[in-house]
């Protein structure tokens, strides 16, 4: 083989190659935060004030993980907390996860995780006496 082969293959090859990467590109699936993603942006600054209210607790809320299990703890002081707790997976909007939130006798509440794996943002948007309250946690399970 003379230089033109080797120079025809290393284009065959760059061409391949783009192929490859064009088609993969086109078949891998996007999932957007939200499909009301522009309702959602009207109501940031709704979730920036609920952000203020959280941090303005004397005791702010506690998420902890262990053993397969993640443990939500609400300030004390609060009587009567509802709102949702929501497990987000950026990836894949399918392994997304709401649960309602169901205080115990400590003002907390344990939420099964022994079966999810990768990384979650917990997003728990709750309520006590008529204020609203937000707090988020990255976790990698």
């Amino acid at each position: 083989m003379n230089w033109f082969h080797y120079i025809i293959l290393t284009l065959l090859a760059f061409v391949g190659m783009l192929t490859y990467f064009a088609v993969r590109s086109v078949n891998t699936p996007l999932d957007l935060v939200t499909e009301k993603y522009y309702e959602e942006e009207l109501k940031f600054q709704d979730k920036i004030d609920q952000k203020s209210n959280s941090t303005a607790l004397e005791q702010t809320v506690t998420i902890e993980t262990k053993e397969g299990r993640m443990q939500v703890l609400f300030p004390k002081e609060l009587p009567q907390i509802s709102g949702d707790i929501k497990l987000y997976f950026a990836a894949d909007k399918s392994k997304d996860q709401s649960i309602a939130i169901q205080t115990n006798a400590d003002n907390g509440q344990t939420v099964d995780i022994s079966t999810l794996h990768g990384a979650y943002t917990v997003q728990i948007h709750w309520n006590s006496s008529g204020v609203k309250y937000y707090t988020e946690k990255k976790l990698f399970l």
